[in-house]
């Protein structure tokens, strides 16, 4: 049976200075927030950005120009690779 999305069945506990308390909750109450829900939501959508940034790979334009050309002249094959290529297991 699946649970719903909102299912709260996990606990996140940490500690802070009374400021950075104080600075938190004045502005997730200014969003009309409660305090946990800024947090989560704010810690969600930065998480969420620092997994793009990882799985996305940025070239600059002489980057690409210089992967293309590596992938569109493909070197011959060494003595060593052809000998690879003649195991069973390749077969």
């Amino acid at each position: 049976m699946s649970q719903p999305n909102n299912l709260k069945d996990a606990r996140i506990e940490f500690k802070t200075s009374k400021d950075i308390k104080i600075l938190l909750q004045e502005v997730a109450n200014s969003l009309g927030m409660d305090l946990s829900n800024f947090l989560i939501s704010t810690a969600v959508q930065r998480a969420k950005e620092i997994q793009k940034e990882e799985r996305v790979l940025m070239l600059s334009n002489q980057e690409w120009k210089n992967f293309q050309k590596i992938i569109n002249t493909p070197k011959k094959p060494t003595q060593e690779f052809k000998e690879l290529m003649k195991l069973k297991s390749f077969e």
